[in-house]
């Protein structure tokens, strides 16, 4: 049942949306209840035919249309008393005993309220006086009007439960949406602190080898922090802005390691506009820098490919390093991808590293394709 806020001087007043509200449940009513007649008219005329008995179908459905109407008019005291009342601990006993008599008292005024109308609608067994033929109904079908009550406020109970289990599993998927974004947000801000120490430990070694070349990295840096700095929250961004600060990155890990790194950058120009988590490729980058090219002798290679299977959207970062070693354990950046990967696509999502088949490490990502926000 519907509560309205009230203060100490002024009543509440209903508002139009729950004048709506009421109103079609007023409607709701009405409608199940001339089913019911219907039903049970059909039954009466059906049992009477095959007894040989005459009954006209607009006697048999005028009775129970009345039988129902008195229900209907009864059937919001028994939904305001089923709110007021639930039957759920505490308090069960005595919501039990509230509908006992409510229940006997909703009977009698069926019954009452019938009786008026038995002349009119042609009766069976209808009595010369009001009381006779209450008295009448009063022994043959208090009985069966009894469980109606009951009935009508199980149907209300049960739909409450309903209700209940719905908003319940609402407050659930919006609790878990708002935890998975608060992950993601943390998984971001870890990545960006971690992108920022490896530039300015570049930096800090240029310094001492070319002071040109690290103020020319400083400056890109400051243009790409800045860059970052001004992007929108969002999770995901287009791939041709990843691949922009991806191009930022390694222009600077170019610097740290001179003709030792080249790399390689294949997105076909359809790709571009296909969304992707922001800050996903830099990780598996730097992993192929850090863990892959860095302990190599000679130059190294990185590659970075895109292309659109179908409905997915597969990213490569492919370097040509030492590989994997046996026991492995996921660092910072190829831990949060995971993490990322999964709670903004679920199962829609692959990430799988391994060492090539001619040496180096293989970082294969499927996405859902997708160019919409």
């Amino acid at each position: 049942m519907e509560q309205f806020a009230t203060n100490q001087h002024e009543p509440a007043r209903p508002t139009a949306e729950q004048g709506s509200a009421a109103g079609r449940r007023g409607v709701a009513i009405v409608v199940a209840w001339a089913l019911v007649a219907m039903l049970f008219a059909g039954q009466a005329w059906v049992a009477a035919q095959v007894r040989g008995e005459p009954l006209a179908w607009a006697r048999a459905s005028s009775i129970w249309l009345v039988w129902a109407a008195a229900w209907a008019a009864l059937t919001p005291v028994a939904l305001w008393l089923e709110a007021r009342f639930p039957l759920q601990r505490p308090g069960l006993l005595r919501a039990l005993a509230v509908h006992a008599l409510a229940s006997a008292t909703c009977a009698l005024a069926n019954l009452a309220l019938f009786a008026l109308a038995a002349p009119l609608i042609g009766a069976a067994n209808t009595e010369p006086t009001w009381l006779a033929t209450f008295s009448r109904l009063l022994g043959t079908t208090l009985l069966l009007n009894l469980p109606v009550y009951w009935l009508v406020v199980a149907a209300a109970h049960i739909g409450r439960l309903v209700r209940t289990a719905r908003e319940k599993d609402r407050r659930q998927l919006r609790l878990e949406a708002q935890l998975a974004d608060a992950r993601l947000q943390t998984l971001r801000t870890q990545l960006q602190p971690h992108f920022l120490f490896n530039a300015l430990n570049t930096i800090s070694v240029l310094m001492h080898e070319d002071a040109r070349a690290a103020d020319r990295i400083l400056l890109q840096l400051s243009a790409l922090l800045r860059r970052s700095l001004e992007a929108n929250e969002a999770h995901e961004v287009t791939l041709g802005e990843e691949i922009r600060f991806l191009e930022s990155y390694l222009a600077i890990e170019q610097a740290r390691f001179g003709g030792r790194l080249g790399y390689y950058l294949h997105v076909p120009e359809s790709a571009l506009q296909a969304r992707v988590p922001n800050l996903l490729l830099h990780p598996l980058v730097e992993n192929a820098l850090r863990h892959g090219l860095s302990t190599r002798a000679g130059p190294g290679r990185v590659e970075v490919t895109a292309e659109r299977q179908g409905d997915a959207l597969l990213l490569r970062v492919v370097d040509d390093g030492r590989g994997l070693p046996p026991a492995l354990t996921e660092r910072v950046g190829l831990a949060n991808t995971r993490a990322r990967l999964r709670l903004l696509y679920a199962d829609r999502q692959r990430f799988d590293v391994r060492n090539a088949s001619g040496g180096g490490t293989v970082a294969e990502i499927e996405l859902p394709w997708r160019t919409t926000p």
